[in-house]
């Protein structure tokens, strides 16, 4: 009787070591598929109302404990350019003419819809004032101070014949390519497009 019992014992043993092995292998396999506490956001559009729901989505990734990746690249570099640092030396033609066309800075980015000439943004502005809403300038300074990481798409300053040097925080700005990018959406959360 007893040999029966432990012989039945034996299977059921070898089942629950069989069952704790899977799941182990499947908990191995889940950390290394789980994405990192990170947010990454490209910046495409050179528009101001663009831009600023970029950063106010930033910012409220960064104060809940996200680490967040912006990635400037085409129009929106010109958000990065810094108003009092427009260089011209050793550009092409086409590279000077990009540079005095574009803006320079956040403040001065055009809105998506409505513009009548800056009147819409004028009174946009306004608003923002009235109801106590930073401005974009100010939101990317706060941004930056919660510690956002700064990436600016080499192709695109290629291009445009900008210089690093000419962007605002360009102590902080990683000048990269597509595979850095990658390398960040592959391990994120979540990677937006505005």
């Amino acid at each position: 009787m007893e040999t029966r019992i432990a012989a039945e014992i034996k299977p059921a043993n070898d089942r629950i070591d069989r069952l704790e092995q899977e799941i182990q292998a499947l908990k191995s396999q889940l950390d290394v598929q789980k994405s990192e506490n990170k947010i990454n956001i490209i910046c495409f559009s050179r528009e101001w109302d663009r831009l600023f729901a970029a950063l106010s989505i930033a910012s409220g990734a960064l104060a809940l404990g996200n680490e967040v990746h912006l990635f400037f690249t085409f129009w929106a570099v010109s958000a990065l350019r810094d108003p009092d640092k427009k260089g011209q030396k050793g550009r092409a033609l086409v590279q000077r003419v990009f540079s005095r066309l574009m803006p320079a800075g956040f403040a001065s980015a055009p809105i998506s819809y409505g513009q009548s000439m800056g009147i819409g943004k004028f009174f946009l502005k306004n608003l923002m004032k009235k109801k106590g809403i930073d401005d974009i300038d100010t939101l990317f300074r706060d941004v930056m101070d919660l510690g956002a990481q700064l990436h600016v798409c080499e192709t695109s300053t290629v291009m445009f014949g900008l210089d690093c040097e000419e962007l605002q925080e360009s102590d902080k700005i990683n000048q990269c390519g597509v595979t850095t990018f990658l390398s960040h959406a592959l391990k994120s959360k979540m990677t937006l497009f505005i």
